[in-house]
């Protein structure tokens, strides 16, 4: 709901700026034929800036936000948890506290520490393998950003070809003898579409490669706190009741 919102609320301030900036921008028109900023970079650019490059540049970023506030280690890790659920003796307790927090660490320690078997090493495995879903659940939500970083540079290059095509179309309307200013202007404009494919890519992969470093981080040194909590419970003897 959140994305939806952003998307709609961006697209209405572009309505905007299509009626009032290009206005003020032209004004930078030097009485030679060229256009304003705003009429070059996003009118000129076609359906295909419009449509595609634009929305997908909001849905980038719109994703980039929410994940980087989600997948952060005080969320996903929380310090304190550890220190409240050494205070606490009753299995009970810890189990409530753990029931009710939404994180990388409570729900692996759940996982482990509430099976049947008193085993250790099948609380560890079951321990790891709920951190193992997490975090690959979290892989693939931020996949996104990789699929979009990969895809928004074709559909660039797809409008830039389309555009190139037009202006070779222009010069054999010309027959071979075009106005230099007009094909430069038609080149102008099928490179819209390659920098708008670019501007989504590039913030795309980077937070993706960031993020992905992030929940690798993350996982490993819930894994390692997971371990030490649990040793830490068995040894004072607490340790939650099997569900």
């Amino acid at each position: 709901m959140k994305i939806r919102a952003g998307i709609c609320l961006f697209l209405g301030l572009v309505i905007v700026l299509w009626f009032t900036a290009d206005a003020v921008w032209a004004a930078e028109d030097h009485g030679d034929g060229r256009n304003g900023y705003f009429q070059r970079f996003f009118v000129d650019g076609g359906p295909i800036v419009w449509f595609l490059l634009l929305p997908l540049s909001v849905l980038t970023f719109s994703l980039i936000v929410q994940h980087f506030l989600v997948i952060r280690r005080n969320k996903l890790l929380p310090p304190t948890l550890v220190n409240q659920i050494c205070q606490l003796h009753l299995p009970d307790d810890q189990f409530e506290i753990l029931q009710h927090q939404d994180n990388f660490l409570s729900r692996s320690l759940l996982a482990g520490l509430t099976l049947p078997d008193r085993d250790r090493e099948a609380r560890e495995h079951a321990m790891f393998e709920a951190l193992d879903q997490l975090s690959t659940a979290m892989l693939r939500k931020i996949e996104w950003l990789n699929i979009i970083g990969n895809v928004a540079p074709m559909i660039g290059l797809f409008g830039t070809v389309w555009g190139m095509i037009e202006a070779f179309n222009r010069i054999v309307q010309a027959q071979g003898q075009p106005e230099p200013e007009r094909l430069a202007d038609a080149i102008s404009i099928a490179l819209v579409t390659t920098l708008w494919g670019l501007f989504t890519a590039i913030p795309a992969l980077a937070a993706y490669g960031s993020l992905r470093n992030r929940i690798d981080a993350i996982t490993a040194e819930t894994s390692v706190t997971a371990e030490t909590l649990m040793d830490r419970l068995e040894k004072n003897g607490t340790m939650l009741k099997s569900t």
